[in-house]
């Protein structure tokens, strides 16, 4: 699959570079809380870079993401002349668990975005936008993946298969989301996720990519992805039977706690 127009795997790779991961300097602090109501604790827990145990099967543990986050790392604010941008999720079956297949279940997807004149700019909604992705070889190797359903639901929400083991569900909304150049300093992205089966031990977090313009082709030079850099990812969450919130910002606490995004006022 190439849709280099609406797809953050570049970006995504970049994350993915092989460098030491955090686990191995990071004292394990208590797993992430299950967050089934909104507050900006929870938004906080979910993007602080800490390694929770939590680890996606089949992806190299030297990878940068193996312990998941942090949320930004210098990414916050997108290049001054850049207009677009793309949020994005993964799912993995969890290292050291059985993998049972089971339907995983995405709504109420929003991405917004900070302004520098203070506010929030909704950009991407699952409600009005499209959701599309695919079946990834857990390691992005080679680009490698096979097609991935995603059908609406009579309550909007979008349904998708679990991934099989050495694979994981990368999904992303589209069209891109747009903004005024030299506008914008920050990242908030809000969804709920539920797979049907207490079997299934699947692991999910989510992040966004800068994006040059609303159409702007994938370009890599010498591994720099020119036109969509990646703003950064998240905490690894467990899924449950039940839906519960997914966050990602590039936000601090005080920040939100200052002025806070839509969803959490």
């Amino acid at each position: 699959m190439k849709n280099y127009l609406a797809l953050p795997l570049p970006a995504l790779m970049f994350l993915g570079a092989l460098v030491s991961s955090a686990s191995a300097e990071t004292k394990r602090p208590a797993p992430q809380p299950i967050c089934t109501s909104l507050s900006i604790d929870c938004v906080v827990s979910q993007n602080s870079g800490y390694d929770n145990g939590l680890y996606p099967y089949g992806v190299p543990t030297i990878f940068g993401w193996y312990a998941g986050g942090p949320a930004a790392k210098g990414n916050g604010a997108p290049p001054s002349d850049f207009l677009a941008l793309t949020g994005w999720g993964q799912i993995y079956p969890q290292v050291g668990a059985s993998n049972v297949a089971a339907n995983v279940y995405l709504k109420d997807y929003r991405v917004y975005v900070h302004l520098t004149s203070g506010g929030w700019q909704l950009v991407q909604d699952q409600a009005t936008n499209s959701v599309a992705g695919g079946h990834y070889v857990a390691d992005f190797s080679n680009d490698s993946s096979s097609p991935m359903s995603l059908v609406v639901q009579p309550d909007g929400s979008a349904r998708m298969a679990s991934p099989a083991s050495g694979h994981n569900d990368h999904f992303w909304i589209f069209p891109r989301g747009s903004y005024t150049p030299g506008t914008v300093d920050g990242v908030f992205s809000i969804a709920q996720l539920r797979t049907d089966s207490a079997r299934a031990n699947l692991i999910a977090n989510f992040g966004a990519d800068w994006w040059r313009s609303a159409s702007a082709p994938y370009l890599n030079q010498d591994g720099v992805f020119v036109n969509n850099p990646a703003v950064g990812m998240g905490a690894w969450v467990k899924l449950t039977t039940t839906y519960q919130y997914f966050f990602f910002t590039t936000m601090t606490k005080s920040q939100l706690q200052a002025e806070p995004p839509p969803p959490l006022k």
